[in-house]
């Protein structure tokens, strides 16, 4: 395995050339002009550092339409690769990718209360040890880390997040931890950003300017990328959508406010909900005390038409489709991509959330507004999008025009 800095000799122009192949796919050089508005000889000159550092290579030969047939270009799925972390309440996950957000690696655990920093951190450089020399050659460019904020972004720090089962994650300097361990550039940001630019950039979002990603879990982590940028909150927060009151007599939440959103809809609030039912009588087909009845078993309970299951899951999903409906009326995606283990768990809730949000937006009846349960990259989001992360920055990507609609500058 190779650090590498290799993208750092290339230029801006050659970068950007890079991130229509990221972007679009395998192309000819003809489609690739017409796409960058480019001349041939400006083209030829800033794809050749791209061909000979090895980020790009001939595919393939394509259909002639008279003459010689055109060769196709594309990312190299070889030589480069990613490492993407993704830190999260329930369990963390690696993954090791190749620069078109392939996975070809993945590692993960489940988060308790033995998982310390200390040990999540050691058990995540164990196995990059492994993973990195598996890679026979091949450069890797850095790390990137989705996890839980809030976050000092710039610093690489977790500050003081909340629910984790272990204790002792206040003001963890992950970036300066990694890149002393392995040596390689590290990028930090929290996990719904990271999820919802790998499904906007690689996935179900394509081409699209406007995605909204919520991952329901412990808590409910939201990132939005709106006209192509990522819309940033406080401190990189990412449970303001959490925090978004939908009751102002409604129960207290740990923010201080009451009624938000995540006192209704998340795990521990649907387990809250279900075992207050029971104990003032209600009656369950789950036949666990109810200190052991856990989200996973109400979620299945619901599934089978257990009618205290339904009703407490139906509210909770009701709730999150009305709090949903005022965010979309807010931002105007056209994707939503809902996530997550209470997602993945109740196809119940995930419906009656769609409904409701639909329902209720009413500025966008008749439009082109599409839902998707678990997106493209569905558990894998976080992780991969944290490789992303490294992609973006290394490519300068933020600058690259992705609708074509902007001529690159040439100096011819």
């Amino acid at each position: 395995m190779l650090m590498t800095n290799t993208q750092d000799g290339l230029g801006m122009e050659s970068k950007r050339i890079f991130g229509l192949f990221l972007r679009k796919g395998a192309m000819t050089k003809e489609q690739l002009a017409r796409l960058s508005g480019l001349k041939r000889t400006t083209l030829n000159r800033m794809m050749l550092p791209l061909e000979e550092s090895g980020f790009i290579i001939r595919a393939m030969v394509g259909e002639s339409s008279g003459g010689r047939k055109p060769v196709v270009y594309d990312v190299n799925p070889q030589k480069y690769y990613v490492v993407g972390i993704d830190i999260s309440r329930l369990y963390t996950q690696i993954v090791l990718t190749n620069l078109k957000m392939e996975t070809l690696a993945k590692y993960r655990f489940d988060m308790n209360q033995a998982s310390s920093p200390e040990t999540t951190l050691q058990r995540i450089q164990d196995w990059l040890r492994t993973a990195l020399q598996a890679t026979r050659g091949g450069s890797v460019l850095g790390i990137g880390i989705g996890t839980v904020g809030p976050l000092d972004r710039r610093n690489g720090i977790i500050l003081n997040p909340e629910n984790f089962a272990a204790g002792g994650w206040e003001n963890i300097p992950l970036k300066a931890i990694f890149e002393e361990k392995t040596g390689l550039p590290v990028m930090i940001d929290n996990g719904a950003n990271a999820a919802v630019l790998a499904e906007t950039h690689y996935g179900i979002g394509k081409g699209v300017r406007n995605v909204m990603y919520l991952n329901c879990g412990v808590g409910i982590r939201t990132g939005v990328i709106s006209s192509g940028a990522v819309v940033r909150t406080v401190n990189d927060a990412e449970d303001t959508f959490a925090h978004m009151v939908i009751d102002v007599n409604g129960k207290a939440c740990r923010c201080g406010n009451h009624g938000c959103i995540e006192r209704y809809a998340s795990i521990h609030s649907i387990r809250e909900e279900f075992i207050t039912a029971l104990k003032k009588g209600k009656t369950s087909r789950i036949k666990k005390p109810a200190g052991q009845i856990s989200y996973l078993d109400i979620c299945q309970a619901a599934e089978e038409n257990d009618p205290l299951a339904r009703q407490v899951m139906q509210k909770a999903a009701m709730l999150m489709g009305t709090g949903l409906a005022n965010f979309i009326q807010l931002l105007n995606p056209r994707i939503v991509v809902l996530s997550g283990p209470l997602i993945y768990s109740s196809k119940l809730f995930y419906e009656e959330c769609v409904e409701t949000a639909l329902k209720k937006s009413y500025g966008h009846k008749g439009t082109h507004l599409a839902f998707s349960r678990g997106g493209n990259f569905v558990e894998n989001a976080i992780s991969v999008g944290s490789a992303a992360l490294v992609v973006e920055r290394c490519f300068s990507l933020s600058e690259t025009y992705p609708q074509g609609k902007r001529p690159l500058q040439s100096s011819i």
